[in-house]
């Protein structure tokens, strides 16, 4: 279940890079946890196929995270901004300093959020 997590977080990082295929071969595995079975009968092609495609996907995914780091950076963004919130949760600060805080901390947070809003 966890490699499975992993990899949608990794094709929801880099999902462009991918073809239309992978795309479509890989959301069906990681976000509607079909078989490869299922996958193989809707996409017309062999069990054998699905598998090379996933194979080559995943491959490709974590190459490009290896490189790149967006995942690994914005997982070590979170927790940075979970420990400052819990820090910061209980210490006495003025009402205009507090608002100023979570501002900041809600623009640190909203940095990995696509510009359009998905």
């Amino acid at each position: 279940m966890e490699r499975l997590f992993e990899l949608g977080m990794l094709l929801d990082r880099y999902e462009p890079l991918l073809t239309e295929r992978q795309r479509s071969i890989l959301r069906q595995y990681t976000d509607e946890n079909c078989s490869l079975s299922e996958i193989a009968e809707r996409e017309g092609i062999s069990r054998q196929g699905v598998r090379d495609i996933l194979s080559r996907g995943e491959r490709q995914l974590r190459e490009t995270e290896e490189a790149v780091g967006l995942v690994r950076k914005e997982a070590r963004q979170t927790a940075l901004l979970r420990a400052l919130r819990s820090r910061f949760k209980d210490v006495d600060l003025r009402e205009a300093d507090r608002a100023a805080l979570e501002t900041a901390l809600a623009a640190l947070a909203g940095i990995w959020e696509d510009e359009d809003g998905v």
